[in-house]
């Protein structure tokens, strides 16, 4: 079996649900499990969230509340992403919910829970400024008349999602008008909605006023706020470590060469570690050159070329050896590197950092 393991660490994903109830008082939240948990693993975190009295899981589409469902999962899933008119038998045999974004699957939703004898929940979206989905403010009224009332629907929910609730606070506090004004206009027509909710992890620590009775929170749950600012606020930690083994070690004297196209060169003796991950494993390409790693407490270079399966590491002329534990994402002895800074490192965000492990890397969750 391979060495290279993410480590998930259970009670700090506990510690991280706690602390976000603590900060949103009486709110519910909704723990968003999109992208395989963001990468740290669908089922088996979902299973942690509901054991810790979670009752809401949030998936961008269908297919991932189909897994949850399957895996023994029967609380509310929320599907995040306007689904396609055809999807919607999914959404009746799964019993999930559905945000909407378009009369055209919510009629469609309609039509297949009423053959099915069901009732199907939804959330009706409003775009208040992100134009990416939901529907336009100004013509929520119209749409509550006339497809508020579909046989086999119930609305139990109203949301919005902020562009820039981590970094803009007057634009999201824009945002946020709209939405009461929006909620107050619908409610003087007679539609009331049980959820309200638009707080993502930025809102959650900078906007107290938006968490109404439902929040939800992302990246927070798995330690990674999109700020320093915000991570003083939150105060969470995170939850994965990935670490590998070196597999071999070689001397190489000045002037050779490590990896492909040559790029990295010695300028004098040294030794190479080899390290069995690459971007197949989704430890980015464009780490070459920039990424390090900590070794027995102590942080090296990463050089030459990234591979596919494999990275080489400069370790000059200390004693590191084959079965030493190299950690890529983590802590080891005092050093630490954090997804943070990996993304620096690749000129990304920390959700691409952890969405993007693949399959080939085990999970192994920890107490």
């Amino acid at each position: 079996m391979r060495t290279t393991t993410a480590y998930i660490k259970k009670s700090n994903l506990i510690y991280n649900i706690n602390r976000i109830k603590d900060l949103v008082n009486h709110s519910e939240i909704l723990a968003v499990v999109k992208a395989n948990a963001y990468g740290h693993g669908l089922i088996e975190i979902s299973k942690i969230l509901r054991a810790n009295g979670i009752k809401f899981l949030g998936v961008a589409f269908a297919n991932e509340g189909v897994m949850l469902r399957e895996s023994g999962d029967t609380q509310s899933i929320l599907v995040l992403i306007p689904a396609f008119p055809d999807e919607a038998q999914y959404f009746c045999k799964y019993n999930l919910q559905a945000s909407i974004s378009s009369e055209d699957f919510l009629i469609a939703l309609s039509n297949e829970s009423k053959n099915n004898n069901v009732i199907s929940k939804v959330h009706l979206n409003i775009d208040t400024g992100m134009n990416r989905d939901g529907l336009i403010a100004n013509d929520a009224i119209n749409f509550m008349k006339e497809f508020g009332k579909l046989p086999n629907i119930e609305f139990i929910g109203i949301c919005t999602h902020f562009a820039t609730s981590a970094n803009n606070i007057d634009f999201a506090k824009k945002q946020l008008a709209i939405f009461n004004n929006t909620i107050k206009n619908l409610e003087e027509e007679g539609f009331y909605f049980k959820y309200k909710h638009a707080s993502n992890t930025g809102a959650i620590a900078n906007l107290p006023e938006a968490h109404f009775n439902l929040v939800r929170p992302g990246l927070a749950l798995y330690g990674y706020p999109s700020s320093a600012e915000i991570r003083e606020i939150l105060k969470v930690k995170p939850i994965l470590s990935l670490k590998s083994e070196v597999i071999l070690t070689r001397r190489i004297e000045a002037g050779e060469s490590v990896g492909y196209d040559r790029l990295f060169v010695a300028k004098k003796p040294t030794t190479i570690a080899t390290i069995p991950i690459g971007y197949g494993d989704g430890y980015f390409k464009t780490l070459t050159g920039r990424a390090q790693c900590i070794i027995k407490g102590k942080r090296y270079n990463i050089v030459g070329s990234i591979c596919m399966d494999e990275l080489m590491v400069d370790c000059g002329n200390d004693n590191v050896k084959p079965g030493d534990e190299v950690v890529l994402i983590g802590e080891q002895d005092s050093e630490q590197i954090l997804a943070d800074e990996i993304a620096a490192w690749a000129g990304t965000i920390p959700y691409e950092v952890t969405t993007a492990l693949s399959t080939r890397v085990s999970r192994v969750y920890i107490d």
